[in-house]
This record gives structure tokens, C-alpha cells and sequence, in this order.
């Protein structure tokens, strides 16, 4: 196993090789920027190789160890999981070092000029105040310390699943910054890499976790390969939906197979079908025998495959950042199709806030798979209640709109729609999604599993860590809903963020998650770590509503133009909308909007909590009491 790794790292570097060799300093003069030298031309790309290469590994090893392997009855790490944290702190390092030295390599690449004089002092600082993607590796460098000393103290299940998290996250910054960042389209390049880079980490990295362990480890050998056959295929399906995205986006359809970069995409494309091919086909046939006793030789065959072909694929994406996108090369883009990535046609009317829909490449899956999901519960479940599907499914559409309609295609442009699309994610979709109660759904529907931790397992250990109980604090819950808005919009933080589609998709991510967990608190079905009285619920609710209003009040009345400073390039003004004349109004009209939304919410959230008075702690109490019984048997 050991050669056939190394085998597949000899094969990623020898493909990184040709490929900038063989486009010599044509990646520079096509962008009009001069060739920096054999060394940085050659080692900016091999560095970062290496880095993907340790970054692959260290994530993959956390997230065999968390979800890959059995802790023990306390909670703390089977033995194969603290070996595969330990790994993982190897690789980490490998990883921080590699990051650290892709800062000088990578501002050496971008702006032409030999390394020795890049890494003196006063250019360094300087050039690194100027460049981005610099600034993203040296962010990187910062998390993977943190995931570096949290792997090597972690002896607990939970805390492996944050450093996992962790790790995953230290992935994304260079993702932001990079060729899918700029022009039309790169709202959706920029989200569909953002999907794609971790799919592919975490399938590469599990995999040589998984040979490494020789199915060993928290359960029988079949129980390990169905799991890794799941997360195969899973990742599998966002590789391919995300490639073809960018593909479509970076490579105009007539330029694929046609030059470096588009033969390159075609060879990824490919590499894609291929590893589908294996995984319908000849895993499923494997799996089967080694089920029924017989040899894992084709198993490991096939997972031998996977390997060289994931990381040749892995090299080949290292080569493309080498190399300037057709897409983006000799045609003029419009200011909105620069700072947006696409063009508005008019005014928001309302046909083009129902009608003009852009999907959002995280946002809409996550919708529809969401919904999908809950309907298979419930048809499993067959005795559900209708009005906690329909809610449910009403969270869901909610979601969509906000961010795949025209209210998700015009917030990034003009605040009034921004706030409206924030407060349908904060506000009104979490009250109806909690309202489907689906931690219930799933504790009565999924199964206990003898062999390998289900999701049934995880959601209890995750109930019983001091770091949920303390997340669900009313005093934490209150301050993180109603200081949100005002850290975000009054501190000049989201006037530095507002050019960024991949900053709009952080702020959406953040005020979904702190409503959903407001909402779950306050109102939700289903039961919570920390117990909370009826009137303690109703007081939560009575304190988020004079923050609403004094933070609405401050956008009515406020000369300052939030989202425009020079931290954001300006970007209203930059956008020049015709149909916005003032924007001192749109934003007043924004405060309104946030307003009527969230007053609306949260007194219907107070009817909800009213009318279920009587019965809420009657339920509240069933579930805590069907939970402990049910951590009873996890831990027995």
C-alpha cells in the first residue's frame, strides 16, 4: 500500500511536470506579465502539489477517525482512531509548512519577478498587502495551525469531528482567489469549487486512510467498505455536477478540447466518468463478495485504481491553476459582469424577483436535498404529521427563493434586496424548518447500527458535548441572533466583504445557521441539550424584538451608506444601477423590508410558542426522556 501511495504522488508530480514544462512561460505573456525564472515557473506549482497533497491527507485521516471508526463507550478514540489523528498532525505540518513557502512562490508567480527579490522585506510586506491569494495561503497557514495542535490533543470523538471541520475549512481561501474568482460567472465557478475541492480532499484522503488501516477499525471489513462505498459515490456526484459547472463556466463549449487548458478540463471530465464507471459497476460486485466471505482482492484492486486516478486527477487541477482560463482571455466584460459575475436586465420588478432565477450553486442543492431527504423519512416513518411536513417543505421553498430567485440574483447589487434575502434565511425559513421537527424524524426513522457509529450515534455523543449545551445557552443564543446584524453591518465589516461572492455565501451560511439555532431554541419540536422553561422561550422572543427594531430604526436614520466604502471598492456606487437613484433610499427601503419580515417572524413564532403552551413542556419532557433512553443504549 505504501509504494502504491507513493507510486501515485511520483505520477502527480511527474504530470505537474510536463504540463509546465511544456507551457513554458506562455501562461505569463498571455496575461502580460513577465516570466518570473525557471524556479518560481517550476516550484509554485510542485509546492502546491505537495501542499493539496498534505491537505488531502491530514483531512482525509480526521474524517476516517471521526466517521470511519467506533470511539470507545466514553466518547474518547478507538485506538485506529487515535493512530489516524496522529496522521493526521503529520500531515498537518506538512501542510503548514508548505503554505508558509507558497507566499513568497505565489507572489513571485503573480506579479513576474524573480523570488530573490520578492522575499526581501520591504517588497514581501508590500506586495503581500497587494495580492489576495498570498494573503488566502497565509490564512490557511493560520487554521491549519489550530487544526495541527487540535489534532494533537484531541483524544475525544467530538473533538476530532471540529478539527475535522477545521481542516476542511483551512481548504477553502485559496479556493476564493484563484482564476474562478473573477469575471462573468465566477459566482458560480467560485461556489461549485468551493463544493468540489473538499469532495475530492475528503474522497482522496479517506481512501488512504482506509487502505492505511487495512479495514481494521471499528468494525467488520464489509461494514467499512459500504461506508467508504457511500462517501465514494457521494463525492463522486458533487465532483461531477461542480466540474461541469466550471467546465462551463472557464471553458467556452466551443474551446473544450482545444489548447492546454481546455484538453486538461476534457482529461478531468474524464477521469470523472471513469471513477463512476468504477464505482457502479465494480465496487458494487466487491462489496457483495466480500460480504458473503469471500477475498477483498478485487477491493483492493479497485481501490488501488481510485488512488492513482484521483490524484492524477488532483495533479492535473494543480496544473490548470497554472494556466489562464479561455473563458477569460481577449473578451470584455461588463462592470456588473466583473463585480457581480452577470447582468441584470432592469429594474427588480416583481416578475423578475419570481421569475429570474440564477441557482445558487450551494444554497439550491442544499434545498431540494433537504426536502427530498425529510420525504424519505417520512415515507419510512408512514404515521408523520402532515403539518410538520408542510412546514418543512415550506422552510425548504423558502430557502430557494432567497437565494436561487431573483431576490438571490439582485441582493448582492442593491442592500434593500440583500436584507430582504437575509431576513428570509435568518428569520422566516428556520421558524418553519424547526417546526418539521427533523432531529425527531431521523431518531425514529434511521436505524441503531451494531457495527460502525450511524448518524443515530453521532447525534447522541453530539448532544451530550459541554461545547453544543454551551452553544445553546439562551444568553449565547440571544447575543449571536440579535448582535449578528449590527457586527456585520456597522463595523465596516461588510463594506470590506461585499465585492466578494464568496463573502455574500459566508454571511448566508452564518445567519441561516444562528436563525436555525435560534429558532430551535425558542420554538423548536425538537428537544435541545439544555432544557428551557415556556417562559424563558417567550422571553427570548420578547428580548430579539427591540433589537430588530432599534437595528432597522439605525438604517432609516443613518447618512452613512452601508456596503459602499473604500474597503468594498465602492461597490454600489461602482455598479451605477440606473433604477437606483439614491442609495440612501434603497437602504431605508432595506431597513423597512428587514423590519416587516422579522416583526412578522418572530410574532408568529410568539403565536406558535402561545398556542403549544400547554404542551410544549408535556413534549419537551417526552423527548429528553426518549433521548435518555436511547443514549442509554448507545452506551450499554
Amino acid at each position: 500500500m505504501r509504494w502504491l501511495v507513493v507510486a501515485a504522488a511520483a505520477l502527480g508530480v511527474a504530470l505537474v511536470t510536463v504540463l509546465v514544462v511544456t507551457a513554458g512561460s506562455a501562461p505569463y505573456t498571455e496575461l502580460g506579465n513577465a516570466d518570473p525564472g525557471p524556479l518560481v515557473r517550476l516550484g509554485t506549482p510542485l509546492v502546491r502539489l505537495v501542499a493539496d497533497l498534505a491537505a488531502t491527507l491530514c483531512v482525509g485521516s480526521l474524517v476516517f477517525a471521526a466517521c470511519f471508526t467506533r470511539p470507545r463507550a466514553d466518547g474518547e478514540l478507538s485506538a485506529t482512531g487515535y493512530s489516524a489523528v496522529r496522521a493526521a498532525t503529520w500531515w498537518g505540518l506538512g501542510w503548514l509548512v508548505t503554505a508558509l513557502v507558497l507566499v513568497p512562490f505565489d507572489i513571485s508567480d503573480s506579479v513576474g519577478e524573480p523570488i530573490s527579490q520578492v522575499i526581501a522585506p520591504n517588497n514581501l510586506f508590500t506586495l503581500l498587502g497587494a495580492l489576495e491569494e498570498p494573503r488566502a495561503w497565509l490564512v490557511t497557514a493560520v487554521v491549519v495551525v489550530l487544526v495541527v495542535v487540535g489534532a494533537r490533543l484531541a483524544l475525544r470523538w467530538a473533538t476530532t469531528v471540529v478539527v475535522a471541520g477545521l481542516a476542511v475549512f483551512a481548504l477553502l481561501p485559496p479556493l476564493v482567489t484563484g482564476h474562478s474568482s473573477s469575471d462573468s460567472g465566477h459566482d458560480l465557478a467560485t461556489s461549485a469549487l468551493l463544493l468540489h475541492v473538499p469532495a475530492a480532499a475528503v474522497w482522496l484522503g479517506v481512501l488512504v486512510a482506509f487502505l492505511a488501516s487495512a479495514a481494521r477499525a471499528g468494525g467488520s471489513a464489509a461494514a467499512l467498505n459500504r461506508r467508504y462505498a457511500r462517501l465514494a459515490t457521494g463525492c463522486w456526484l458533487v465532483l461531477v455536477t461542480t466540474g461541469v459547472v466550471d467546465a462551463l463556466v472557464l471553458v467556452p463549449v466551443g474551446e473544450l478540447g482545444r489548447g492546454t487548458y481546455g484538453v486538461l478540463m476534457l482529461v478531468e471530465l474524464a477521469v470523472a466518468a471513469i471513477l463512476g464507471v468504477l464505482g457502479l459497476r465494480w465496487r458494487r460486485s466487491a462489496l457483495a463478495g466480500l460480504t458473503a466471505g469471500g477475498s477483498a482482492g478485487r477491493l483492493a484492486r479497485l481501490a488501488g485504481a481510485e488512488l492513482v486516478l484521483l490524484a492524477g486527477g488532483l495533479a492535473v487541477a494543480v496544473g490548470q491553476t497554472h494556466l489562464p482560463p479561455p473563458a477569460f482571455l481577449g473578451r470584455p466584460a461588463t462592470a456588473q459582469q466583473t463585480l457581480l459575475g452577470y447582468d441584470l436586465d432592469g429594474p427588480p420588478t416583481v416578475a423578475r424577483l419570481i421569475l429570474d432565477w440564477r441557482v445558487d450553486v450551494l444554497f439550491g442543492p442544499l434545498a431540494i436535498l433537504l426536502a427530498v431527504g425529510y420525504l424519505v423519512g417520512v415515507r419510512r416513518h408512514r404515521r408523520w404529521p402532515v403539518g410538520r411536513t408542510v412546514s418543512w417543505l415550506a422552510g425548504c421553498l423558502l430557502v430557494l427563493v432567497a437565494t436561487c430567485s431573483g431576490i438571490g440574483r439582485y441582493a448582492p447589487a442593491m442592500f434593500s434586496v440583500h436584507m430582504a434575502g437575509h431576513m428570509l434565511l435568518s428569520m422566516a425559513a428556520p421558524v418553519l424548518l424547526v417546526l418539521g421537527a427533523p432531529l425527531t424524524l431521523l431518531r425514529d426513522t434511521l436505524r441503531e447500527s451494531d457495527e460502525l457509529p450511524g448518524v443515530r450515534e453521532w447525534l447522541s455523543w453530539l448532544f451530550r458535548t459541554p461545547g453544543l449545551r454551551a452553544l445553546t445557552h439562551p444568553v449565547v443564543v440571544l447575543v449571536l441572533f440579535a448582535g449578528s446584524p449590527f457586527a456585520l453591518y456597522f463595523t465596516g465589516l461588510f463594506d470590506a466583504a461585499v465585492r466578494f461572492h464568496w463573502a455574500h455565501t459566508a454571511i448566508n451560511v452564518w445567519f441561516f445557521a444562528t436563525g436555525l439555532l435560534f429558532a430551535w431554541v425558542v420554538i423548536g419540536v425538537d428537544a435541545t441539550p439544555r432544557r428551557l422553561p415556556n417562559l424563558a422561550r417567550l422571553g427570548m422572543l420578547l428580548a430579539a424584538m427591540p433589537s430588530d427594531t432599534v437595528f432597522a430604526a439605525i438604517l432609516l436614520t443613518t447618512r452613512r451608506v452601508v456596503g459602499n466604502g473604500d474597503a468594498g471598492d465602492n461597490l454600489y456606487r461602482s455598479l451605477a444601477l440606473p433604477w437606483v437613484h439614491s442609495l440612501l433610499s434603497d437602504q431605508r427601503v432595506g431597513g423597512v423590508v428587514a423590519l416587516a419580515i422579522t416583526e412578522v417572524s418572530l410574532l408568529a413564532a410568539v403565536v406558535v410558542l402561545l398556542s403549544r403552551w400547554s404542551g410544549v413542556d408535556a413534549d419537551a419532557d417526552a423527548e429528553q426522556a426518549m433521548l435518555a433512553r436511547f443514549r442509554q443504549r448507545v452506551a450499554g
